[in-house]
């Protein structure tokens, strides 16, 4: 094969230095980190994290920390279990184009094998960047098509999580290449899983897996070496459209990490346009719901498919995913927040009312977009008309979180399971990450024990 990207991929991976990064790349590695570990923190206290753990927590060695409990399990089921609860809120972040959580399979990956093998804050950090750049840019390479069916933070967040783990690990070029072969024959993830327990667990496998493939490839175990870019591989079986070129271009020169969407809804991305633009309304005019007569959505085509037609959830991973539940939950309350997801709120009749009278569609302006837009337009009884528009909902790079936003939003998460002083704690190290000699005086903060 001429173009080699698999090969260009795995010799990025492996030969990446903090010191060689720019100084936005590294300190946005270390808002990454923050902003996952929040949300895994709050994950760690939902059902299907806790189903997961109580399966496979006590298995193997003791070389990783659970997040939130504290206790200590191999360095596969930490990965497992930590991706499953960063990835169980709707919280974690996103990047626009690869529509991709990055962070919920990276991430974990990359603690759990830090911390195994007592690496330090640089090399830490380093493994997040080069998972993040393989997993979004192979998502980018893949997209939209890829979407139609598969789940991308659980098909391309394995090559992530293996590229972290890699890194980490030390593996050369060839190794590399073996481990993303590795990751490749593992690589799943439905979008028919949405709205259940077994979203989350996509991420928990991508990372797991992930973290599988590399230690395989360190012990010489082989895979197809040319995985991204063979006739047979995962990209060409996973999508009916594939440009090669957006996995390897100016790779080492620009890097994807800072252009992910830091959450602030507890949703889907898909519906954070649409939030945003009744919370903007809302700011605007005070509005009795009671006198609501429609709500307008108007929105890409994905947004309409993944969640736009889900009018009644059973669920709180349901409501998650449907956009009539999240723009009459805002409407409602003024945010939707992890609060605004439980049984008591499936359960209230002036929410089920606002979700009769949302209408969804796709707008023309829209049809192109893969994230973010929305214009929602709500008509009163007593005649008015009000409407905002949404290009870039709050949390997008080119719409970003202040710095005391971000921590707000890692204290908020993280008080519910840590005591404050715990939280404070871990923020300080996180802002001197790349000061730390060995990983385990970060991770062993992470638990209640």
């Amino acid at each position: 094969m001429s173009e080699q990207i698999t090969e260009k991929l795995a010799t990025f991976t492996t030969e990446a230095r903090f010191d060689n990064l720019p100084t936005e790349v590294k300190k946005q590695a270390a808002t990454s980190l923050l902003d996952w570990l929040g949300v895994a923190l709050v994950g760690s206290l939902e059902p299907p994290t806790k189903i997961i753990s109580s399966l496979v927590s006590s298995g193997g060695k003791a070389e990783a920390t659970i997040i939130g409990s504290g206790t200590k399990t191999s360095t596969l089921n930490a990965a497992l279990i930590n991706g499953v609860a960063g990835h169980s809120v709707e919280l974690d972040d996103i990047h626009e184009t690869a529509v991709i959580h990055p962070a919920a399979a990276v991430i974990p990956a990359a603690l759990s094998v830090a911390e195994s093998q007592g690496v330090n804050g640089k090399q830490l950090l380093t493994a997040i960047v080069v998972g993040y750049e393989a997993a979004i840019r192979i998502g980018k390479a893949i997209m939209p098509t890829h979407y139609k069916f598969w789940h991308t933070t659980g098909t391309c967040g394995t090559f992530g999580a293996a590229a972290a783990a890699g890194s980490l690990l030390g593996l050369d070029k060839t190794a590399m290449e073996h481990a993303f072969g590795i990751a490749g024959t593992q690589a799943a993830g439905l979008i028919e899983t949405f709205g259940t327990m077994s979203k989350p667990l996509n991420a928990g496998k991508a990372s797991m897996n992930g973290v599988l493939a590399a230690m395989l490839a360190q012990k010489g175990f082989t895979g197809a070496t040319q995985t991204l870019e063979s006739e047979k591989g995962f990209c060409r079986a996973t999508s009916e459209k594939v440009n090669l070129n957006k996995i390897v271009e100016k790779l080492g020169e620009e890097y994807e990490i800072v252009n992910c969407i830091i959450k602030r809804h507890a949703s889907c991305g898909h519906t954070h346009g649409a939030i945003d633009a009744v919370l903007q309304i809302l700011n605007m005019h005070e509005i009795k719901t009671y006198l609501i007569d429609k709500v307008l959505v108007e929105t890409y085509p994905i947004a309409v498919d993944v969640v736009g037609k889900n009018y009644e959830p059973k669920t709180v991973s349901e409501a998650k995913f449907s956009l009539p539940y999240c723009v009459a939950v805002a409407l409602a309350y003024g945010k939707a927040g992890l609060s605004e997801f439980s049984e008591e709120k499936l359960r209230d009749s002036k929410i089920k009312t606002l979700m009769k009278k949302v209408d969804i569609s796709v707008a023309d302006e829209f049809k192109t977009k893969t994230l973010g837009a929305a214009k929602v337009t709500i008509y009163t009884r007593d005649g008015n008309k009000l409407e905002a528009c949404v290009q870039k909902p709050k949390g997008y790079p080119d719409n970003p979180l202040s710095e005391e936003e971000l921590k707000g939003k890692f204290i908020e998460l993280a008080r519910l399971v840590l005591p404050t002083d715990r939280v404070y704690e871990i923020l300080e190290k996180i802002s001197k990450m790349e000061t730390i000699n060995d990983a385990r005086e970060f991770t062993n903060l992470l638990g209640t024990i």
